[in-house]
């Protein structure tokens, strides 16, 4: 609709939102910016930067410019943008790093309303949290999307990197990491891993709380306690 991208979750619109990010104020400080509102996402775990990926990312980002240049053309971007700037920062975000561990905290921060579950910081505003779980529920699994809301019922968000970052509302967030991909490039143990999840308990956004007996349901007390064996095999 009116020729621009509406989903930020794939290549297009993330360049879009990219060019929305600190307007005005140079790659440096943008970078900064970002950097340190991953931090607090994170609880201030691990959040790094790669240039090997950076330099590979801009040096085969042939698609990328493709993409830039056709929403330059249709008039996307902020009036004065700098499209090569912008997708110079798209590369950089794209080459950030984070850890299992720091990862699950940023899911977990989402799961938590936007309250960061280590530091007690609010990070993120009830709306925007709603809004980014609604987005990661319809489109955060590329062309799996679909089948994974219908099967899995969960908001998440995979990369090419092997990584699936689901998120259990108002109870965790969690981070899978297994780089094989599947042809639709989401990781293909993280898509079983979310399978068995939903299976044993009533996580499922449509698995109702009162009638689904053979689940177990962590929110009750002594669940915790019955999901040691499946605790246990995660780690």
């Amino acid at each position: 609709e009116d020729d621009k991208p509406h989903n930020p979750m794939v290549n297009a619109g993330a360049i879009v939102v990219t060019s929305l990010i600190k307007q005005g104020v140079n790659n440096a400080e943008k970078f900064d910016y970002v950097m340190q509102f991953l931090n607090k996402m994170a609880g201030n775990e691990y959040v790094g930067f790669s240039n090997a990926t950076f330099q590979s990312e801009r040096e085969s980002g042939d698609r990328n410019f493709a993409i830039g240049y056709y929403l330059k053309e249709k008039k996307c971007f902020p009036e004065g943008t700098d499209m090569v700037g912008i997708l110079d920062f798209y590369f950089q975000l794209c080459s950030i790093e984070v850890t299992c561990e720091s990862a699950s905290v940023m899911a977990a921060t989402l799961a938590n309303g936007g309250f960061c579950p280590i530091t007690g910081e609010r990070v993120l505003s009830p709306e925007a949290v709603r809004n980014t779980l609604s987005l990661m529920h319809s489109c955060g699994m590329y062309d799996f999307s679909g089948q994974f809301a219908f099967h899995v019922g969960l908001p998440a968000k995979s990369g090419v990197a092997g990584g699936i970052l689901l998120v259990v509302p108002n109870v965790m967030g969690m981070m899978c990491w297994s780089p094989p991909l599947d042809k639709m490039g989401n990781s293909v143990k993280g898509i079983h891993f979310c399978h068995d999840l939903v299976s044993l308990c009533n996580f499922h956004n449509y698995d109702n709380l009162r009638h689904f007996a053979k689940k177990l349901d962590p929110r009750r007390e002594g669940g915790d306690q019955r999901l040691g064996p499946f605790i246990t095999q995660v780690h």
